[in-house]
């Protein structure tokens, strides 16, 4: 789906906050939701540098992303099936942030940024790997993560920098 900033999209619409990621194989995207966006958020999350990490543990593949001075993000995610694309030579793959009201579901940011080639061909490998043996019990295993590690030492542990 193409999003257009200023719009409403009842797939942001929600009781809560949180972030998601998912990624098909050519293109990653990012969704960040907020209940109370002010113009500094907004800003920092439009125009600052962002950093992207890998963090793999209990079979669970975890991007963390870094914006500005903002906390590090973990969200995990499992994928039952893509495509399998090559990752491209000279670009990572591309990944698309969103970030939208939860409870409007009105689009603020959207902005494309590039995971390293290093990151990409993690992400790939993890995938491929979680694609071929299909995980069990995978809501224990992130709670697990969860309860082990804060967003912070997932990425003082994890691999590639962007």
């Amino acid at each position: 789906m193409e999003y257009i900033i200023g719009n409403c999209y009842s797939d942001f619409i929600n009781l809560r906050e949180g972030q998601t990621f998912s990624f098909d194989g050519e293109k990653a995207q990012v969704v960040i939701l907020r209940k109370n966006l002010d113009e500094d958020l907004i800003k920092i999350i439009e125009k600052n540098e962002i950093f992207f990490q890998i963090f793999l543990r209990e079979e669970i593949i975890f991007i963390l992303v870094k914006i500005d001075n903002l906390k590090w993000i973990d969200m995990p995610f499992v994928s039952k099936s893509l495509n399998y694309p090559l990752v491209p030579d000279n670009t990572g793959y591309e990944c698309e942030i969103l970030l939208a009201n939860s409870m409007s579901g009105k689009l603020h940011v959207k902005r494309m940024e590039n995971f390293s080639i290093g990151l990409s061909k993690a992400l790939f490998w993890a995938t491929y790997k979680q694609i071929k043996n299909p995980i069990k019990d995978i809501q224990r295993k992130i709670n697990k993560v969860h309860a082990c590690f804060s967003s912070e030492e997932m990425a003082r542990l994890s691999l590639g920098k962007h």
